[in-house]
């Protein structure tokens, strides 16, 4: 059964924004992280382009998954413990040191209650 390239650029972009979402990069930081400009991923987003296979490995490189991660319709979405880190430091950008810590005691008090 194939996928027609309308279809195929939509469930892509559709993913990626799944994935950038689950990470909580802005566009405009997975953009910049991938090497391209935040309107033309915008556009990949929505399915209005479809990425060539050296573009979805830079997203991917963005978003720190392997390119068959992306491609495997079918795999759920789903953060990992390197994402949840990634995540953690892009909510700690802009917080003076003193806040920091009090932040990371919070999350390490946190941490212990689960593993338990």
């Amino acid at each position: 059964m194939s996928i027609r390239r309308e279809e195929l650029s939509y469930r892509i972009g559709e993913r990626i924004r799944e994935f950038r979402a689950e990470r909580r990069l802005s566009q405009e930081m997975l953009a910049l992280s991938s090497g391209m400009h935040p309107a033309y991923l915008g556009k990949i987003e929505r399915g209005e382009k479809c990425p060539t296979i050296d573009t979805l490995s830079r997203i991917c490189e963005g978003l720190k998954i392997p390119v068959h991660e992306l491609l495997d319709f079918e795999l759920e979405v789903r953060p990992t413990s390197g994402e949840a880190l990634h995540r953690i430091e892009n909510a700690l950008v802009g917080v003076d040191d003193e806040a920091a810590v009090k932040i990371a005691e919070i999350v390490e008090g946190i941490a212990e209650i689960y593993k338990k």
